[in-house]
């Protein structure tokens, strides 16, 4: 039997000495770190939400808590472990949501001559200005795209979706209606 003194280290919590005690905590694991960050994404709603309950403002504070939250994980996962790189890019889908305009869709408006489609228009659940298309699509990319990095993290370290978050994963072919 082998036992490599990095995972030795990883056992050792303290060591005595006649005149003083000194402990330490071991650090976690990048699995352990990875499971308690998809832990944290099961109960972010503006991830899983039906779109019809979704509102601009609680989705911005929920995504604002996902990229804090990254900032989190990324420190607690080893720099070269695979799960930095999805964690940061999460973040950075966060960043992207919260910084970028959400398209316009200026091009399809154009067309539209319709009086309708032109007078100016308050979505109670959008903030003054915002566009119901142009906010929902900006949200299934953030989505879409946090489901495939949550994927590849739950694949990578083998650690099950649970919830509502399963919503966001891509699916599988054996999922797929034929």
């Amino acid at each position: 039997m082998l036992i490599r003194a990095k995972d030795m280290l990883m056992r050792l919590t303290g060591f005595s000495t006649p005149i003083f005690w000194v402990s330490w905590s071991p650090p976690s694991s990048d699995r352990d770190a990875v499971r308690k960050f998809l832990a944290f994404l099961e109960d972010r709603r503006a991830l899983f939400n039906p779109m019809s309950a979704e509102v601009e403002d609680h989705v911005v504070a929920s995504i604002h808590t996902i990229r804090e939250e990254c900032v989190k994980a990324v420190g607690a996962v080893n720099d070269k472990a695979p799960a930095a790189e999805h964690i940061r890019a999460i973040g950075a889908a966060c960043r992207r949501f919260l910084d970028e305009p959400y398209p316009t869709f200026d091009d399809i408006m154009e067309r539209q001559r319709d009086p309708y489609f032109e007078r100016e228009q308050r979505h109670g659940r959008l903030r003054h200005g915002t566009h119901p298309a142009a906010f929902f699509t900006a949200l299934g990319e953030f989505r879409a795209f946090v489901g495939m990095r949550v994927a590849a993290l739950s694949s990578a370290y083998d650690i099950d979706i649970r919830g509502d978050l399963t919503g966001i994963v891509p699916p599988t072919l054996a999922d797929a209606e034929i």
